[in-house]
C-alpha cells in the first residue's frame, strides 16, 4: 500500500474518509459478501470449456466460428470484471455479447451475410497498415522491420479492399453488414433487448449518462468518483448473462452441439443476481463519501528563518508534497510575512522548527518532480490547520 494512505483510518468505512478506498478493501468486501460467486463462475467455465471445444471443432460456418471466438473470449473477460466489481469494463463486454448474439444469428441464417462478414477482414488489414504512429518510438532494425510489415499490409490489402468495395458498396468500409444492428436484431427476435444495448453503449461512447455509478450531483455539490462502478456491474451482470444465455441457446438450436448444461449453469448465475445486486449495493453505500471531498490546496509556509516554501496539500489523505512556487509568488510570500509580523497570527509555543502556514486559494501549484508524500503534521502545527483563507490570488 502506498505511503500516501498512511494517515487514513481504515477502521471506518470509506464514506467517512472522503470516499478514499484501496482496491484490497473492495476485494475483501466482495469475497465476504459473495462467497458462492467464484464457485458458480467456475462451474460455468467448466461447462463453457466443453461447449467451446465442440464449437470450434464442429462448426463448419467460418463466419460463425469467428463470432464465437468473440463471444467466448468476451464472456471470460465479462466474468472477470464481475468478480472484481469493474462495472465499466463489464458494461462494454455485456454490450458486445449482445452484438455477438445478433451477428451469430445473422451469419448462420444468410450465406451472403456470412460472406460479407469474412470479407470485411480486409478492412481491418487495411486499417492496420495505416497504424504508423508507433514507428516514432522504434529505432534501428526494429523500426525497419515494423515499417516494412505495415507497408506490406497496406500494399497487399489495397486490391482486395477495392474489389470488396466494388461488390458491396462504399458503406462496407464502415460496417460489414448491409443492414444496421437494430434491423438484424429485429429479424432474429432480439429487438426487445436493443434499448438495453443502447444503455450499455453510453459507457463506450462516453455519453453523459455513461458515468452511472461514478458520478453524483445534488443541488449544491458534485462528486466524481474514480475506480470501479459497482452500479454498472450490477446492471451488466444481469444483461450480459442474459445475452450469452441466448447465444448458447442459439448454438444449441442451430448446430448439433449440446449446450443445455451450459445454459443451466448460466441460469444458476442469473438466479444469483439478487444476491450480487444486494452485496454490491451495500458495498457501494460504504464507498460514496458522506459529503463532497475537499479539493487540493496550495500551501505557503514561512519558516523561522524567514524562508518561504510551497506545498501541495491533499486534505483527503492528510498528506503534502513539496511543490514548485507559483509564478509571481513573491508578493504573496511578503504579504504573509507582514501579516505575521503585524501580530495577526498566534504563534504557538510548540512549533519545534515547523513553519507558519497559510492556505492560498485560487492558486495552483505543481508537486516537485520526484518528491514524496509525507504527513501533513510535518509542517502543520499539531491540532491546527493552515491559517484562515485570508490570502487570495487576486
Amino acid at each position: 500500500m502506498s505511503d500516501k494512505y498512511g494517515e487514513l483510518d481504515f477502521s471506518v468505512p470509506p464514506s467517512q474518509r472522503h470516499g478514499i478506498a484501496i482496491s484490497g478493501e473492495l476485494t475483501a468486501n466482495m469475497k465476504r459478501r459473495l462467497p458462492e460467486l467464484p464457485g458458480l463462475l467456475t462451474d460455468t467455465l467448466e461447462e463453457l470449456h466443453i461447449v467451446t471445444r465442440r464449437f470450434f471443432s464442429e462448426t463448419t460456418n467460418r463466419s460463425a466460428a469467428v463470432v464465437g471466438n468473440h463471444a467466448f473470449n468476451d464472456l471470460g473477460s465479462f466474468m472477470d470484471c464481475l468478480l472484481s466489481g469493474d462495472g465499466r469494463s463489464a458494461a462494454r463486454a455485456s454490450r458486445s455479447l449482445y452484438e455477438h448474439l445478433v451477428n451469430y444469428c445473422e451469419v448462420m441464417s444468410s450465406p451472403k451475410a456470412a460472406e460479407r462478414y469474412l470479407d470485411h477482414k480486409i478492412v481491418t488489414v487495411n486499417l492496420l497498415g495505416d497504424l504508423t504512429h508507433g514507428l516514432r518510438y522504434l529505432r534501428g532494425t526494429a523500426h525497419k522491420r515494423e515499417r516494412s510489415r505495415l507497408a506490406k499490409l497496406k500494399r497487399d490489402s489495397l486490391r482486395p479492399l477495392t474489389e470488396a468495395l466494388a461488390r458491396f458498396g462504399t458503406g462496407f468500409r464502415r460496417d460489414w453488414s448491409s443492414r444496421n444492428l437494430y434491423d438484424r436484431a429485429a429479424a432474429h427476435g432480439y429487438a426487445g433487448h436493443y434499448d438495453t444495448y443502447r444503455l450499455l453503449s453510453q459507457v463506450t461512447h462516453g455519453s453523459c449518462g455513461g458515468v452511472l455509478g461514478s458520478h453524483a450531483a445534488g443541488s449544491d455539490y458534485t462528486v466524481h468518483r474514480t475506480g470501479p462502478s459497482l452500479e454498472l456491474a450490477v446492471l451488466s451482470y444481469l444483461e450480459g448473462f442474459t445475452f450469452f444465455r441466448a447465444f448458447a441457446k442459439e448454438v444449441g438450436d442451430r448446430q448439433n452441439i449440446d449446450t443445455r448444461k451450459l445454459i443451466e449453469s448460466i441460469d444458476t448465475l442469473l438466479d444469483h443476481w439478487p444476491i450480487y445486486r444486494q452485496a454490491l449495493t451495500d458495498i457501494d453505500a460504504l464507498l460514496w463519501p458522506e459529503s463532497p471531498p475537499p479539493g487540493p490546496v496550495a500551501i505557503v509556509a514561512i519558516y523561522p528563518n524567514g524562508r518561504a516554501r510551497w506545498f501541495f496539500w491533499e486534505p483527503t489523505i492528510k498528506r503534502v508534497k513539496p511543490a514548485y512556487p507559483p509564478e509571481n509568488c513573491e508578493w504573496m510570500e511578503d504579504r504573509f510575512r507582514r501579516h505575521i509580523k503585524a501580530g495577526n497570527v498566534d504563534i504557538p509555543p510548540n512549533l519545534d522548527g515547523r513553519p507558519l502556514t497559510s492556505a492560498v486559494y485560487g492558486v495552483q501549484v505543481t508537486p516537485r518532480e520526484g518528491s514524496s508524500w509525507f504527513p501533513a503534521s510535518g509542517i502543520f502545527v499539531p491540532d491546527a490547520k493552515p491559517s484562515a483563507p485570508w490570502l487570495m490570488s487576486e
